[in-house]
């Protein structure tokens, strides 16, 4: 049997041949009297939701693991991600760099890019780090926040305090009109019977402004006409709440603006 004795004189020498070990690793990166990059972790995963296209930076150590003094600097190969600060050195010490990425106006999906440490004259340069991104698809809530065409309260809330603002509107279409005599030619697909205090849809036969036809691509899109397309139909509706003599109302340009809710 082993006494406590011979147990302490290999465990000394167990950690003896790591340490040992672990200076041979850095002497295979750096001839001696040379620098040498060393960097950790080797490897980023950032994942974002494609409505909030921001997280939290992470951080990336560069040290020198020669001798001397290491002077590096980053690069990479993508638009969507930043690295700060671009540029260091060390005689030992480590160097933190902030990684973050910027995934404004890209698509779900998964992206990867490449940092890429290089320092001169230094034997082991370039040193390359792997980035991966995944943009997933928005949550419901995010996606899209659905409005009841009934409550006026809060579309003339929003009309009056955010009129740029996009909404969604649900509904089920109860009346509609198409007022071929009146100036404009407007088609009304109301949401409430009587209309007047809730919301409604307005199709115009023109653009006002540049007399570009209307009312004739909704025809196409809506066969024989959307009055009768979307009469007691449940629709959604998308655009700016514009408000009209106390009620709102949203003026619809084009046929993406509304379809059949599921």
């Amino acid at each position: 049997m082993i006494n406590k004795h011979k147990w302490y004189l290999l465990s000394l020498l167990g950690l003896t041949f790591l340490l040992l070990g672990s200076i041979v690793s850095c002497a295979k990166q750096a001839p001696p009297s040379s620098s040498a990059i060393a960097a950790s972790p080797s490897s980023f995963s950032f994942s974002v939701e494609q409505e909030e296209p921001t997280t939290p930076s992470q951080t990336l150590s560069i040290w020198n693991c020669g001798s001397g003094m290491l002077s590096w600097s980053i690069s990479h190969s993508a638009s969507w991600l930043s690295v700060n600060p671009t540029s260091g050195s060390s005689t030992g010490e480590v160097n933190y760099v902030a990684i973050s990425v910027s995934a404004s106006g890209m698509s779900r999906g998964n992206y990867a890019a490449i940092i890429t440490i290089s320092a001169p004259e230094t034997p082991n340069t370039p040193q390359t780090v792997a980035v991966n991104l995944t943009i997933n698809p928005p949550s419901v809530e995010a996606a899209e926040q659905v409005i009841d065409a009934l409550d006026t309260d809060e579309l003339l809330e929003i009309g009056y305090s955010h009129p740029d603002k996009v909404v969604t509107v649900e509904g089920v279409v109860v009346r509609t009109y198409y007022a071929k005599k009146s100036k404009g030619q407007p088609t009304f697909l109301d949401f409430h019977d009587p209309y007047e205090g809730y919301f409604k849809c307005i199709i115009w036969k023109e653009d006002r402004q540049t007399h570009e036809p209307i009312r004739d691509k909704f025809t196409r899109a809506f066969p024989p006409n959307p009055e009768t397309y979307f009469l007691n139909k449940k629709v959604r509706v998308k655009g700016s709440i514009n408000v009209y003599q106390g009620d709102p109302e949203i003026i619809l340009h084009d046929p993406s603006q509304i379809w059949i809710a599921e």
